[in-house]
């Protein structure tokens, strides 16, 4: 049965069967990934999962390139190869590999330290090897903490880190007293430390202890029912 089932492809490809890729095709492959905003611009490399497998060949037409709407073009990836001249359709599994610039621990970091820039460097390799929320930029790390201990050389991603306090204990800070009606300002000091976003204590002139969101650098918000 497989030598009957060898000998039906072999029949219905006939002499249209050409080699997996040609030079031209594997051009217009590789110039379709890199129109992808997927990739950005970045080089890329792509390699056939199956190297034995055939494509028809589009005699007296072109071979249209597509892939499924909203599929990410990175890593393992089917591309759909069309010749409407011939009428045929066949889908093509890729590895795509893409390459470019990301940042890297230059020395141990230990969990909880906030990162400065001789903490971390740029490196050229491959960003489809790692994973996707790696920083690519340095700027990205400055003044945030680490929330995880990494080894010299190790990937930054942005899941690493968490954002530093942007109000310390004892900071001053500008209080907004916000209701439904309502909105005043005054002068506190935090009694605690927080990030844009956490619930923070602050003390007011007159001793009592209130508690806000940080809305940014200085500012805590009180919300009043």
């Amino acid at each position: 049965m497989r030598f009957i089932g060898v000998i039906i492809v072999a029949y219905l490809l006939g002499t249209n069967a050409q080699a997996a890729l040609t030079p031209d095709l594997d051009k217009e492959i590789t110039r379709f990934i890199q129109s992808s905003p997927t990739v950005n611009g970045l080089r890329v490399q792509p390699e056939l999962v199956d190297p034995n497998i055939t494509v028809p060949a589009c005699v007296g037409g072109n071979i249209e390139i597509s892939t499924q709407p909203g599929a990410r073009i990175w890593g393992r990836t089917t591309l759909q190869l069309r010749c409407a001249k011939a009428g045929w359709m066949v889908n093509v599994p890729f590895n795509i590999r893409v390459f470019g610039s990301y940042v890297v621990a230059s020395q141990y970091l230990a969990a909880g330290q906030k990162i400065e820039p001789t903490d971390i460097r740029v490196i050229d390799g491959e960003l489809s090897a790692l994973p996707d929320d790696v920083l690519r930029t340095p700027k990205a790390a400055y003044d945030r903490i680490l929330s995880r201990p990494l080894q010299m050389g190790s990937p930054v991603g942005l899941n690493d880190l968490r954002e530093s306090s942007v109000i310390k204990s004892g900071d001053p800070v500008r209080l907004v007293l916000k209701g439904k009606d309502f909105e005043v300002s005054g002068e506190g000091v935090a009694q605690s430390a927080g990030m844009i976003g956490d619930m923070v204590r602050v003390r007011i002139a007159d001793g009592q202890v209130l508690q806000g969101k940080v809305l940014r650098p200085s500012v805590v918000v009180v919300t009043v029912e």
